[in-house]
């Protein structure tokens, strides 16, 4: 049976939302998923956490940094959450945020095309 691709987005978008709560506790504030073949693209709007947003002007190197590092372990987590939900072989996740207009680019990248592990999931709740 296959699984319905809005149901499977929404179940995507859920998780996404529920690290970024866990990470910054503040979900996102708007979300989009989309299908590409073997990816996964996740546009955001996300709040700048605020220590963050205020060290910015000063220090823009070092909030730099602590960016990278926030996204080393959200990559890490969404991987995590999508082989354990639904044994999604990810390649890859790359994730890029910006500071001015707070979006954010995730896009995860699979061993197969989505459609494939639609084919193969169990129906979602």
């Amino acid at each position: 049976m296959m699984v319905c691709a809005g149901d499977f987005k929404q179940e995507i978008l859920r998780i996404y939302n529920a690290i970024n709560k866990k990470m910054f506790n503040a979900g996102v504030k708007q979300q989009k998923v989309d299908f590409v073949g073997n990816k996964i693209i996740i546009l955001s709007k996300n709040a700048r956490v605020p220590v963050l947003k205020l060290l910015d002007e000063s220090y823009p190197q070092t909030t730099r940094q602590l960016d990278l590092l926030l996204f080393q372990l959200i990559k890490q987590e969404i991987k995590e959450e999508l082989r354990k939900q639904f044994q999604l072989n990810t390649v890859t996740v790359l994730k890029d945020y910006d500071t001015e207009t707070e979006l954010s680019g995730t896009i995860i990248i699979l061993e197969r095309d989505v459609e494939d592990y639609l084919n193969e999931l169990p129906e979602l709740r």
